[in-house]
């Protein structure tokens, strides 16, 4: 059979180059930052630009080709011309997203690239590159592998199954950047902090800065509860992250306090030996990231100490020249789970200051795109029952559609919250029950929800906790359920508690 000649293929449609996504990521968080950091949301940019939020997570993503006329009204919304270099046209056997199945970690953060406006002094935005150049994308057939193991946990820096937050990622990128940043992520359990937590750590890593991750689930209750062994654990775990010499034994003075001693131990001997093995003159920044924060919730005093001291050090980043001041070089993250509600006797501006990122629940536009990447036809109807059913929760979507894939379920079988839905998420349904049970007080007005299918009346303390747990949506003074997947299971335990 002929082969039929490249320069003959038809063309499938038009997607960003590297420089045309920079330009496109730059203009909207220049925008975002001339505006408060004002976060657009497909939504937003959708009324901005005319195009609907399918479309445009298609020009986020790069996964489809769109027409020509779609980019350039994108780049008109913000004054600026789509040029030649600014797109190319795909073929019909590639697809951009097919690339990033067959990339490594280290590939994948290879391919974070900065864009910085050299004429202001906003410092920089983001975006991942998609695959390097020359290599072959895959076919049609075997763009998205199957999933093969149950959804859950961190997702890998590889991984198709992962749905960008552009917006979210590019404060973050660019937050990172700064002497003294201080970003806290938070959000339920499975929404995707961690996963968004090792990509600006990959970010951080592509910059040449030295970037270690600490989680507090590696301490023990007994170093949790005591402030200066939780201290001295944590110099200990950074140092050895940064293959540095752990000298808290002999750097330990107990007449100074704890706080004083590690404020002493990270000046001295972490940020002053991070460039021991390079020139100095690079003066390298160190990125920490500190995942379940929450652990310290159940020791209050510890946790309040502990956040105290987080700000004063990012303070402290704040001030004076890099050349003479080590903690320039510091840049702090935390990650906390919002079902453990904090404590009242912490206050809650001490996780409010820097970068504040509560991670959203997915649009319609990337529920459509997690079930194109996961291989499932779904209407725009079906998506809008199955946001009904499930919320927009990563987790629960990326769960459903495992089942879809694995023949478990149909999908009018899930949408109709079948008893082999309710076996489906038994697991994630106890855990939300569990997780309800520690805090008693909040039931009268979670059973009052429950029980009505439209929103209702909620105090704003109780509305906002529950909220927080993500178990209702939030509708000014009135709380509904979050999802109809928790109707049916609530109802049975509430009643049995009653009876």
């Amino acid at each position: 059979m002929q082969l039929q000649s490249k320069n003959h293929l038809r063309r499938r449609g038009a997607t960003l180059t590297a420089q045309g996504s920079r330009k496109f990521n730059q203009a909207k968080a220049q925008l975002e930052i001339e505006q408060n950091f004002k976060r657009y949301t497909l939504e937003d940019l959708s009324e901005k630009t005319g195009l609907t939020p399918n479309t445009l997570s298609k020009v986020f993503n790069g996964s489809v080709g769109v027409d020509k006329r779609t980019l350039e009204c994108c780049f008109n919304a913000f004054n600026m011309t789509l040029l030649k270099d600014d797109y190319f046209y795909l073929e019909p056997h590639q697809d951009h997203l097919a690339e990033i199945g067959l990339m490594s970690s280290a590939e994948a953060c290879d391919r974070i690239e900065p864009v910085c406006d050299s004429r202001s002094n906003v410092g920089q935005t983001h975006k991942m590159e998609r695959f390097p150049k020359g290599r072959q994308s895959r076919t049609p057939d075997n763009l998205y592998p199957r999933l093969l193991t149950t959804p859950g946990g961190q997702m890998p820096l590889d991984s198709v199954f992962y749905i960008d937050r552009p917006i979210l990622e590019s404060l973050c990128y660019e937050a990172i950047q700064q002497p003294g940043a201080l970003i806290n992520i938070r959000a339920p359990k499975q929404m995707g902090k961690t996963s968004l937590m090792t990509r600006i750590l990959a970010y951080a890593n592509s910059q040449g800065h030295r970037a270690v991750s600490v989680n507090l689930q590696l301490a023990n209750d007994e170093i949790l509860q005591n402030l200066e062994r939780f201290l001295k654990w944590f110099c200990a775990r950074v140092s050895k992250q940064l293959d540095l010499p752990n000298e808290i034994a002999s750097f330990w003075h107990n007449s100074l306090g704890s706080k004083s001693n590690a404020t002493d131990y990270f000046q001295d001997v972490i940020l002053s030996n991070l460039d021991r093995r390079v020139s100095s003159r690079e003066n390298r920044p160190l990125v920490i990231a500190i995942d379940e924060l929450n652990q310290l919730f159940a020791y209050p005093d510890v946790a309040r100490e502990f956040l105290l001291l987080l700000r004063t050090w990012s303070e402290q980043g704040k001030e004076a020249d890099a050349d003479i001041n080590p903690w320039h070089k510091l840049r702090l993250l935390t990650v906390h789970s919002t079902e453990i509600l904090m404590p009242p006797s912490i206050d809650p501006s001490l996780l409010n200051t820097g970068l504040v990122i509560e991670l959203p629940e997915f649009t319609p536009a990337q529920v459509q795109d997690l079930a194109y990447r996961c291989e499932q036809e779904i209407s725009s109807s079906q998506t809008q029952r199955l946001i009904a059913l499930l919320g927009g929760h990563p987790y629960r979507l990326q769960l459903a559609f495992y089942c879809l894939q694995q023949q478990i379920i149909t999908l009018e079988e899930l949408l109709e919250n079948s008893a082999i839905a309710a076996a489906i998420y038994a697991d994630h349904l106890e855990q939300q029950w569990w997780n309800l049970q520690r805090y008693p007080d909040l039931l009268p007005s979670f059973i009052e929800i429950v029980r009505q299918s439209s929103p209702v009346d909620c105090e704003a303390v109780q509305g906002s906790q529950l909220h927080k747990m993500g178990l209702v949506h939030l509708h000014d003074l009135k709380a509904s359920l979050a999802c109809e997947l928790f109707r049916p299971f609530f109802c049975d335990r509430l009643l049995q508690i009653n009876s």
